[in-house]
C-alpha cells in the first residue's frame, strides 16, 4: 500500500485538456478549445493504481471514462471462467462509450495495467456534450469506427485461424503494423527485423488469443527454436516479417 502510495503521489495529474501538454493522438485530444473548455467543466479526474477496476461486464453504464495517462485492459468472461482480452486501451481512448451512447450496459470489464489518470463523465452530461459540440460528436463516430474494425480482425483471427500458432502470429503481426520501433538489420539476406516493447505475461497474451498460459509458452519457444523471434524480457524482436507472414494460415 505505501509502495502504490508513493508511485501515485509522484504521478503528475493533468487538470486541464486545453492546456494539456500530454502527446496522445486521442480522439478527444485535438478538439477545438471552446470544445475542450466545455469537456473540462464536465469531468472529473482521479487517479487509479494497477489491478483497479473502472468498470465491470453486465453493469450499467452511468458514464464514460476517458483514459488520459497508462494502460487499461478490457476484457470479457464467460460463465466457466475462461477470459479473453479485447483490448489495451491506449491513452486518448474513450472507455464505456458505446455502452453510453446505446444506452445499455458495459459490454466489458475495465481494469488498470498501470497508473493511470482517467477522466469520468457522467452519461446525461456527456451524451448533452456530444449534441452541442459537433466535433466531438465527430470524434466520438471516429473511435466506435475503429473499434468496430478492431473487432472484426479479432473475430476473424479468432475464428478463421487454422492453429493457436496462427492465432499467436498474427497477433505479433498487428503489434509490428502498430507498434514497431522501426526496422533493424535482419538475417544478413536482404530481411528486416522489427523490435517491439512487450509488457504482457504469458498468460495476458493466452488471454488476448483465447488459449492458455502453458500453450503460448509452448509456441514461444518453438518461435524462437525456429529463429523467428527473440524473446528477452519486454523486448521481441521479430527477425523476419515475411517469414512470420508466411506461416499463417
Amino acid at each position: 500500500m505505501t509502495r502504490v502510495m508513493r508511485v501515485l503521489n509522484n504521478f503528475k495529474i493533468q487538470h486541464k485538456c486545453v492546456d494539456c501538454d500530454l502527446p496522445s493522438e486521442g480522439f478527444f485530444c485535438n478538439l477545438q478549445p471552446s470544445t475542450l473548455q466545455n469537456l473540462d467543466s464536465l469531468k472529473i479526474s482521479n487517479l487509479y493504481p494497477r489491478g483497479s477496476v473502472l468498470f465491470v461486464e453486465g453493469q450499467p453504464s452511468n458514464g464514460v471514462y476517458i483514459l488520459c495517462q497508462g494502460r487499461v485492459k478490457l476484457s470479457t468472461c464467460s460463465r466457466d471462467g475462461k477470459i479473453i482480452i479485447l483490448q489495451i486501451a491506449e491513452p486518448g481512448e474513450v472507455l464505456g462509450l458505446s455502452a453510453v451512447v446505446s444506452d445499455w450496459v458495459y459490454e466489458a470489464t475495465a481494469e488498470v495495467l498501470e497508473p493511470c489518470q482517467v477522466n469520468f463523465v457522467r452519461k446525461p452530461d456527456f451524451l448533452r456534450f456530444l449534441q452541442q459540440n459537433t466535433d466531438a460528436c465527430l470524434s466520438a463516430v471516429k473511435q466506435l469506427s475503429q473499434n468496430y474494425q478492431t473487432a472484426h480482425l479479432q473475430i476473424c483471427s479468432l475464428g478463421l485461424s487454422h492453429s493457436v500458432a496462427d492465432k499467436l502470429a498474427k497477433l505479433f503481426l498487428t503489434w509490428c503494423n502498430s507498434n514497431g520501433n522501426g526496422n533493424h538489420p535482419g538475417d544478413g539476406n536482404g530481411n528486416d527485423s522489427v523490435r517491439l516493447k512487450v509488457a504482457f505475461t504469458h498468460e495476458e497474451i493466452a488471454e488476448m488469443i483465447g488459449t492458455s498460459r502453458e500453450t503460448v509458452s509452448r509456441l514461444l519457444k518453438n518461435f524462437r527454436e525456429r529463429k523467428l523471434i527473440t524473446l528477452k524480457g519486454s523486448d521481441l524482436i521479430i527477425h523476419d516479417k515475411k517469414r512470420l507472414e508466411m506461416i499463417v494460415g
